[in-house]
């Protein structure tokens, strides 16, 4: 298995994991419903007094300035100082990211790079620098939990499979952990080898740093959630082993913010004389505080710098931020954007604000605060997906998203929350519409592929708003309640009328970007890299290769444009037109290349009528090759009419001959004059056959395309009868026919004297090989061995005779005595294997696109 197919199979993996751990949770607080009372959560929510919500921010503020130590350790470790700003707003930036749209070492350092980079550090020193910060957080928050363990004496009470007999040892092992790798970093001198790297170890004084820093860290943040529980007689020690334990659980868990995974560890195992209702109102605060307080911090810094920029009034130091802005401000104002619309969901599953709705019922009819608790809905599932669209930097999500936040934010003061919503829309627009320059992607929405990790996150975030629905209604004044009612007072038919609507749309929305994929923009077209094409043809051994003169096919190339693949796109399948072109030292690099930009789109690439030369560098990417046919190649100086075996062949091209046919080869410019003579033979072919033109694997008439080649015909009393487009190929002297058309007046055997003469010709100007082409499912070997699909192709090719000449048109060429190669599909080994098949079929059987009118004034001129 290759690299990149491995890192798709653990991307799936990781995906499914998120997935399941977050329906487990669900289902487990769902089991606990009975212990929590929505009213109950409110009223404690808004019993907090100033202080200490004002201890819980002072808190906050104080580790979000220590995490600047990471960076200000790490920046000594490679020996590369910054100033005490920078430190402070890289750490700032990459944990605000972290800890709000999970996968934290992933988002934390892709910050981290871009930041560094602008700053002139090396890519070498910026990896040091991650692993460092990486290591001291998770060492420092092991070293934590174990002593807090070691010094309290909390009890799991075997809710969770570990005996209480061991948590002190185990508090003490993970001490222990820390105490070994200090004594590490002084005494080791050749560093750890790890996956054949050496990483250097820092100084024990260093070491101590890494673990003292990540201590005093995650004291401060464990800190402002203490002073939110109401239990004077908790132990802090015991409440920070399981601060760190549910922290360490929510970052492994990859969901953002460890949304659920924080919160069930401290529910289930926190020993505390607290209430489950003040005990969740309290987590609720400290998600607000901790993680989404510093996000809307983030995003005003944004609009503030973005705002000077725009009144001219930037000074150099934000000039010279804007390269790494342009990378973070997206993925920060998409989790900003995503938060909101994850808020409006859940507004629109609780109760009204009881003072508004009386108001509006006072002035407003009933159907139109039912619209507009619907719209509003809307609107949250709406910017839950464009938060995608504003990751990915696309044009037109900045503009709807504004249209969105625009509309939504005076709509929302007619459903009944009061104020609340309108101030989030409007901070929302507010911070999103001075950063302008930062989406600057021209694409559309619907075509946008979207990964299925984004969808999952969307989908979790409709079922969780339902969810809460669901405990809020599920007692009470509210269990006799209908969804077909319509009344003011109707808080719960409201709510599963729009619950239902919402699921519906954001799954129909969901399988529609799984199952739809765009065309991606990879790759160039033809009439753009046409010198390049013709460059590499020049020099290329294969005649077929002259396809790439069709222009219906996009070009990947290689860094020096030595050798390229011509490439169509189909649902998730990149199917490449035969082998790569050009210098064939390059081929490895360019199919990994290939290979892995079709796995960012999604996509998985197809090499159809690949050759047995080149196998092996398909099978080193995870292709499997699929016999599927043979090319005859007639060796032309063997060719001869001499012998009883032409016989047959002699005479009917002497029948010819005595019906006046006679042979030419057209110049480019006289094919030119003959265009239109052309034009109307294969008009009549195609009308007398029955069939329709094809691209990609064939050519078809197109003035432009003929234009390329030498055109051999054949003439009857003057008249052009027949044709074909001669591909030549001058290393090793190959060439092929592409074309093949004949009038209806043409006498029998028309093509096969075209074709003898066509050799002829060739071994006078001392041509080595005649391509003939493929004979498809030719030479297909069967027996208790072969695969399944060479049995299925060997009984198409042996009883497919009423749909397809398969054994008609391989006697044929057998008349000219081939020398048979095999062709092969190379194909991904996967369950999409259908699906690939008929993506391949659409490609090879599709009508020939449209060639752009600057592309036919270009072979004109």
């Amino acid at each position: 298995m290759s690299e990149t197919v491995a890192k798709a199979w653990k991307k799936r993996v990781v995906t499914l994991g998120v997935f399941l751990l977050a329906a487990g949770l669900m289902y487990l607080l769902f089991q606990n419903l009975s212990k929590f009372d929505y009213r109950s959560i409110l009223e404690t929510v808004k019993s907090y007094s100033a202080g200490a919500i004002g201890l819980a921010i002072f808190f906050t503020a104080v580790s979000y300035v220590l995490m600047g130590g990471y960076d200000w350790l790490g920046q000594a470790y490679i020996g590369k100082r910054q100033n005490w700003k920078r430190t402070l707003l890289v750490a700032f930036y990459s944990y605000v990211l972290s800890l709000n749209v999970g996968l934290s070492i992933v988002s934390s350092s892709a910050v981290r790079y871009k930041m560094y980079q602008g700053w002139g550090y090396k890519a070498k020193d910026i990896a040091k620098l991650i692993v460092f910060a990486s290591v001291s957080f998770w060492l420092g928050l092991i070293v934590l939990a174990g002593a807090a363990l070691c010094a309290s004496n909390v009890s799991f009470d075997g809710t969770y499979p570990i005996s209480d007999a061991l948590v002190k040892p185990m508090g003490a092992l993970m001490v222990l952990s820390g105490v070994a790798y200090v004594i590490a970093c002084r005494f080791s001198t050749n560093g750890i080898k790890f996956k054949g790297r050496t990483l250097s170890l820092p100084s024990w004084k260093s070491g101590v740093g890494q673990i003292s820093i990540t201590v005093a860290d995650t004291v401060a943040a464990a800190t402002a959630l203490y002073f939110l529980i109401p239990d004077d007689n908790l132990s802090f020690f015991a409440f920070t082993s399981i601060f760190c334990i549910a922290f360490f659980g929510g970052l492994v868990s990859s969901t953002p913010g460890g949304i659920g995974v924080f919160e069930t560890v401290f529910l289930l195992f926190l020993p505390t004389t607290a209430d489950s209702n003040e005990l969740m109102a309290a987590l609720l605060v400290y998600r607000a505080i901790y993680f989404l307080l510093p996000l809307l911090v983030a995003c005003s810094l944004f609009a503030a710098l973005e705002g000077k920029a725009v009144a001219g009034r930037a000074g150099p130091g934000v000039k010279k931020a804007q390269g790494w802005l342009s990378v973070i401000a997206p993925r920060v104002l998409s989790a900003f954007i995503f938060v909101g619309g994850l808020m409006l969901l859940f507004a629109g599953s609780l109760p009204p604000n009881s003072m508004h709705m009386s108001w509006l019922e006072e002035i407003l009819p009933l159907a139109l605060i039912e619209l507009s608790h619907f719209a509003v809905s809307l609107i949250g599932l709406a910017l839950l997906f464009l938060a995608y669209g504003i990751k990915r930097k696309i044009d037109s999500s900045y503009y709807l998203t504004l249209l969105v936040l625009c509309i939504g934010a005076p709509l929302s003061l007619l459903r009944g929350d009061g104020f609340g919503a309108f101030a989030v829309l409007a901070v929302m627009a507010t911070v999103l519409a001075p950063c302008r320059r930062y989406f600057y992607r021209k694409s559309s929405l619907l075509e946008l592929n979207m990964e299925s990790g984004s969808i999952l996150a969307v989908l979790l975030a409709v079922a969780s708003s339902i969810y809460l629905g669901f405990f809020v209604y599920h007692h009470g004044a509210y269990e006799t309640q209908s969804w077909w009612q319509f009344e003011f007072d109707a808080e719960k038919p409201r709510f599963l009328r729009t619950s239902f609507a919402i699921a519906l749309l954001s799954l129909l929305f969901a399988l529609y970007k799984l199952v739809h994929t765009a065309r991606p923009d990879a790759g160039e077209s033809f009439w753009k890299k046409r010198e390049a094409v013709e460059r590499v043809l020049a020099n290329s051994p294969v005649a077929s290769a002259n396809l790439a003169l069709m222009g219906d096919k996009r070009f990947f190339f290689n860094d020096d444009e030595t050798a390229f693949i011509m490439f169509s796109i189909s649902g998730k399948t990149w199917v490449s037109m035969g082998d790569p072109v050009g210098e064939a030292r390059a081929f490895k690099d360019l199919i990994n290349a290939f290979q892995e930009t079709a796995a960012r789109f999604g996509g998985q690439p197809v090499f159809y009528q690949a050759s047995k030369d080149h196998l092996f560098n398909y099978v080193d990417v995870g292709l499997r090759p699929v016999k599927v046919g043979e090319i005859a190649r007639v060796r032309i100086a063997d060719f001869s009419l001499e012998g009883s075996k032409r016989q047959s062949m002699r005479s009917r091209l002497k029948r010819a001959s005595k019906k006046g046919c006679t042979f030419e080869i057209l110049s480019q410019k006289d094919a030119l004059l003959e265009m239109e003579t052309l034009r109307q033979i294969s008009d009549e072919w195609l009308v007398s056959k029955k069939a329709k033109e094809k691209g990609f694997s064939l050519g078809y008439f197109d003035e432009s395309y003929l234009a390329n080649f030498r055109i051999a015909v054949v003439r009857v009393e003057g008249a052009i009868v027949a044709f074909t487009n001669i591909w030549e190929a001058r290393k090793p002297q190959e060439l092929s026919i592409d074309l093949m058309r004949y009038a209806n007046a043409a006498p029998p055997s028309i093509m096969e004297f075209l074709f003898v003469e066509l050799l002829l010709w060739a071994k006078q100007e001392a041509f080595t090989f005649f391509d003939l082409r493929v004979a498809p499912l030719s030479g297909i070997t069967v027996g208790n061995t072969a695969p399944l699909a060479h049995k299925v192709l060997d009984l198409v090719f042996n009883h497919g005779e009423n749909f397809y000449g398969f054994r008609g048109l391989r006697a044929y060429k057998d008349r000219f005595n081939p020398e048979w190669e095999p062709i092969y599909v190379a194909t991904p080994s996967s369950w999409r294997m259908p699906f690939v098949t008929a993506d391949l079929t659409r490609v090879v059987s599709s009508p020939p696109s449209k060639r752009p009118a600057a592309l036919a004034q270009y072979s004109e001129n």
